[in-house]
C-alpha cells in the first residue's frame, strides 16, 4: 500500500489551488490522512493495530479460560483481524481510485481540448476526483451508526430470547467475556457499515463518470480500463474475507445448503461489484461500435454499387481504386467486430475469476476426496 495518502485534487494548476471541495471529509478520511501521515507504510499500521486488537481479545478469552494460555483461535484471530482489514482496504481503494481517474482524466474533456483544458473541466475534474476518493460526512456517520444498530440488534436479541449469539462460539461465555466480545462486534459492525456505504458510493461514482463524463473513443480503450480497477479490487477483497472465514470455520465434510447459499450470494456480491459500474460505458461502447459499423456498412454498400455501374458501363479505371476501398472497408468492419466493449483489462478478468472459482474448485474436491476415502 502507498505510504502517502495524494491530496485530492493534486494538480499543480492555479485553478486546482481554489478549488472548493463540495463537502468536508468523514471521518474516516480524516483518520486515513493521519495514518498516512504516520512513520512508515499505511499497511504496516493497519497489520499493527489488528495484532493488538487480536491480542487484547485474547488475552480477555485467556483470562476467562476460553483456551489455554499462549494458544490461538484461528477463526478468533481473522475475524478481529477485520478491525485492520476492513479499514486497509478501503484506505487501498481510495488509493486505487486517485490513480484511476487520473488515467482517465484525458478523457473527461472535449476531444480537441485536451492541451488547453478550460477551469471549468478543470474543475469537474477535480470535483469528480474528490468525490471518487473522499465519503461525504454526514452518509458516513450514518452508515456507522446504522452498522453497529445492526450488529447490537443481532447480537442482543439473541441475549434476550436466551440463545446464544452466533458471534460468541469459542469464547468463554462468561459475562466479562460475552460483554467484551459484543463491545468489539458492535464497533466492527460500524465498521462494515462504512465499509458497504464506501463500496456504494465509490462504484455509483465510477458508474455515472463512465456514462456522463467520459468521452468514448472505441479505438483508444486503454484510458477506460483503469476505472475498472477499484470494483476489481473491492470484488476480491470481499471474497477474500468469504473464503478465509469459511477455512478457518472449518471446511464442512458434507453439503450445507445454508452454507453454499451464503457462499453463492456472496460470490454473486463480489461479482457484482466488478461487473456492475461498468454497464454503463458497456452499453456506451456497445453504442458506438454499432453506430461505426453501421456507417461502414453504408459505405461498402455505395461503393459496391459504384462497382456495379462502373461493370455494367464497361468504364474499367476506377476498378482498382474500388477493389481497394471495398478491402480497406472489409477490414474496418473486422477490426469493428474483434473491439471489445466491456471495459476492464483481461488481467482484472482473470483475477477476479480466480479469485471466484479457485476456492471453490479446491473445495470441492477436497469433498470428492473425503468421500472417496471415506473420511
Amino acid at each position: 500500500m502507498p505510504r502517502q495518502r495524494t491530496a485530492k485534487p493534486s494538480s499543480p494548476s492555479r485553478s486546482n489551488r481554489a478549488f472548493v471541495p463540495p463537502y468536508p471529509p468523514s471521518w474516516f478520511d480524516r483518520f486515513a490522512a493521519w495514518v498516512d501521515r504516520l512513520p512508515g507504510p499505511a499497511w504496516a499500521f493497519y497489520l499493527v493495530f489488528a495484532a493488538a486488537v487480536v491480542l487484547a481479545a485474547t488475552a480477555i478469552q485467556w483470562r476467562e479460560d476460553a483456551y489455554p494460555v499462549g494458544t490461538l483461535n484461528p477463526l478468533h484471530v481473522w475475524t478481529l483481524g477485520l478491525f485492520g482489514f476492513l479499514p486497509g482496504l478501503m484506505h487501498y481503494l481510495d488509493k486505487s481510485a486517485t490513480s484511476a481517474i487520473a488515467s482517465i482524466r484525458p478523457l473527461l474533456v472535449p476531444q480537441n481540448a485536451v492541451d488547453r483544458v478550460s477551469l471549468e473541466d478543470q474543475s469537474t475534474f477535480n470535483t469528480l476526483s474528490y468525490q471518487l476518493t473522499t465519503l461525504p460526512p454526514r452518509a458516513t456517520l450514518m452508515a456507522t451508526v446504522s452498522g453497529a444498530a445492526l450488529g447490537a440488534v443481532l447480537n442482543v436479541l439473541p441475549i434476550v430470547t436466551g440463545a446464544a449469539p452466533s458471534s460468541f462460539p469459542g469464547t468463554a461465555g462468561t459475562t466479562f467475556s460475552n460483554a467484551s466480545v459484543l463491545t468489539l462486534f458492535i464497533l466492527q459492525s460500524a465498521l462494515w457499515g462504512v465499509f458497504v456505504y464506501h463500496t456504494i458510493h465509490q462504484l455509483v461514482l465510477i458508474s455515472r463518470i463512465y456514462t456522463q463524463h467520459a468521452r468514448i473513443n472505441i479505438y483508444d480503450l486503454q484510458p477506460l480500463y483503469a476505472l475498472s480497477l477499484p470494483g476489481a479490487f473491492t470484488g476480491i477483497g470481499i471474497l477474500f474475507m468469504l473464503y478465509l472465514s469459511m477455512a478457518l470455520g472449518g471446511t464442512p465434510q458434507a453439503v450445507d445448503p445454508v452454507a453454499i447459499g451464503l457462499a453463492g450470494a456472496m460470490a454473486a456480491i463480489a461479482g457484482a461489484t466488478f461487473a456492475l459500474p461498468l454497464a454503463g460505458a458497456h452499453r456506451r461502447l456497445v453504442q458506438e461500435k454499432d453506430r461505426r459499423l453501421a456507417e461502414a456498412a453504408s459505405r461498402f454498400e455505395a461503393a459496391a454499387e459504384e462497382l456495379h455501374r462502373q461493370l455494367d458501363g464497361r468504364r474499367l479505371s476506377h476498378m482498382d481504386s474500388l477493389t481497394k476501398a471495398l478491402t480497406g472497408l472489409e477490414i474496418e468492419v473486422g477490426v469493428l467486430r474483434r473491439i471489445p466493449t466491456w471495459p476492464w483489462q483481461p488481467g482484472a478478468v482473470r483475477g477476479v475469476f480466480a479469485a471466484l472459482f479457485l476456492p471453490l474448485a479446491i473445495w470441492a474436491l477436497q469433498l470428492l476426496l473425503g468421500r472417496f476415502l471415506g473420511t
